[in-house]
């Protein structure tokens, strides 16, 4: 696997080869909601009430912004999302 946004990502995936995309999640305890973010996918952020919620709704999403931000990429390759979620709370 070969993480998205390292060099020739657009190259290794045209190859076959898995991406990984680092997803980054922290809980809102005043909205009482889960945040995701990525540096590896520019334009996520999504918001869900609970993890299942935004894990699905992550899914659905990161396919068009990969679209959007890198052309080039084939996105037919399979793309494993990292989920990381950190004790920070806002």
């Amino acid at each position: 696997m070969y993480r998205l946004g390292w060099p020739f990502s657009a190259l290794f995936s045209k190859i076959g080869m898995p991406l990984l995309i680092k997803v980054e999640i922290i809980h809102d305890d005043e909205a009482n909601v889960y945040v995701a973010t990525s540096s590896d996918l520019k334009g996520l952020v999504v918001e869900a009430e609970t993890l299942d919620e935004l894990e699905k709704e992550v899914l659905d999403l990161a396919p068009q912004l990969l679209e959007l931000d890198i052309p080039k990429l084939h996105t037919k390759t399979a793309t494993h999302l990292s989920f990381i979620q950190h004790p920070i709370t806002l």
